[in-house]
């Protein structure tokens, strides 16, 4: 009896599956339809069990995906090592008894909401990099939510960077030309490595980076209503809904994920601090151009917020740390590089932080896909990497080829 009662579960499951999959729609224009509804119903399914199974999400993805991961991609020498206490992995594809010359280097960190992923995860891509660029590649592994929350990720991430910055004579690297990178929340913690290091003064003795680049990345958590959250936050949305990246946000900031609900609809922030002379400043929807206003999107709705959770959200959403779009002055940081992709909630985050950087005097290249989604970039080879995203990836190494 119950043997019949888990293989009707599991039956009704599965059908339950393939009519999501079926139904899901998929923007007109994108490419290869069906990989993108895989790969949504694959996110989904790996944040539900993130939720519900953290244990054996974590040891599927330790035990069978990550060797996998390693097997793909040039065969470029890589080294496992501690930097003061953090874990990368340095990918370099020349002996060093060959190298005459000091090298370009990057410090990347991955994405996956500050949740999932690590080292493993862009092994394929980063060793492409290596290879095709001729660059040192220092893969972060930093902390996971909801067992480390804010600031682990960040802390992790500074320590490592600098800690490679104090050794790159020990790599044949020029200090004149370090980048760092990331993608979603690895493009968040990018953006925030690059500010303390240029703002806080106990780095001033530090190698000035060359180049930040930030791969559709998380930036800010106080305003869930900018045009990409209405137009694409839906929950048939491809690959990442606004809950998702909500509930990512909270997860990260202190594992209270029943928030979530409330801080979609921008009741964690109060209308006073919504109209501030501030907030307009940092995040108005002006900064947005009118081609992404044309559908899909309304001035958000003046919403009463819960006063008790602003007051308790307030230092972490307002804390450049966590969401760099918050820092009031950018002038003086590395030049940028910002991928946002059409169909993604956070493509607006990379849009305004363009725009506030060159307002800032900073140099930027902001690359915008018109038939890009979140997660699309990656080698060529990946399972889900769609013709848009080789094509942002190899405009990304030609970029860095020229600029690093």
């Amino acid at each position: 009896m119950i043997l019949n009662i888990l293989l009707l579960s599991v039956l009704v499951s599965a059908l339950a599956v393939i009519v999501y999959v079926v139904l899901l729609p998929v923007p007109e224009g994108l490419e290869n339809p069906w990989k993108l509804k895989m790969l949504t119903v694959t996110m989904k399914v790996m944040f539900f069990l993130g939720d519900y199974f953290p244990s054996t999400m974590a040891k599927y993805l330790d035990e069978r995906s990550r060797p996998g991961m390693r097997e793909k991609g040039p065969n470029v020498p890589y080294t496992d090592t501690m930097f003061d206490g953090v874990l990368v992995r340095v990918f370099d594809d020349q002996k060093t008894g060959e190298i005459s010359t000091k090298r370009p280097a990057i410090v990347f960190y991955h994405g996956g909401g500050w949740r999932f992923g690590h080292i493993d995860m862009h092994h394929a891509i980063l060793s492409v990099f290596a290879r095709t660029l001729g660059v040192v590649i220092i893969n972060v592994e930093y902390r996971l939510a909801p067992k480390y929350v804010f600031p682990a990720a960040i802390d992790d991430c500074t320590t490592a960077t600098v800690a490679f910055l104090r050794r790159l004579e020990e790599f044949t690297v020029d200090p004149a030309r370090v980048a760092i990178m990331g993608d979603s929340a690895g493009g968040n913690l990018a953006a925030a490595v690059a500010q303390r290091l240029t703002f806080d003064p106990k780095y001033e003795g530090l190698p000035k980076l060359k180049l930040q680049v930030m791969i559709y990345p998380a930036l800010q958590a106080f305003d869930f209503q900018l045009p990409s959250y209405q137009q694409n936050g839906g929950y048939s949305t491809i690959v990442l809904d606004g809950y998702m990246m909500v509930a990512f946000w909270v997860i990260y900031l202190n594992n209270k994920p029943h928030l979530t609900s409330a801080m979609l609809q921008n009741k964690h922030t109060t209308q006073q601090a919504k109209m501030s002379p501030k907030i307009k400043k940092l995040l108005s929807h002006d900064y947005i151009p009118a081609e992404f206003k044309q559908s899909g999107y309304t001035a958000p709705p003046m919403v009463e917020g819960d006063q008790a959770l602003y007051e308790e959200l307030h230092p972490g959403l307002m804390n450049p740390d966590f969401a760099p779009l918050m820092r009031e002055d950018l002038q003086g940081l590395p030049e940028a590089y910002i991928l946002t992709a059409q169909f993604d909630v956070l493509r607006d985050d990379g849009i305004i932080y363009a725009k506030r950087l060159e307002e800032a005097g900073v140099k930027v290249t902001w690359k915008h896909y018109k038939k890009g989604f979140h997660g699309m970039c990656g080698h060529k080879d990946s399972p889900f990497t769609s013709p848009t995203g080789v094509e942002a990836t190899e405009d990304l190494m030609e970029f860095i080829r020229k600029n690093l």
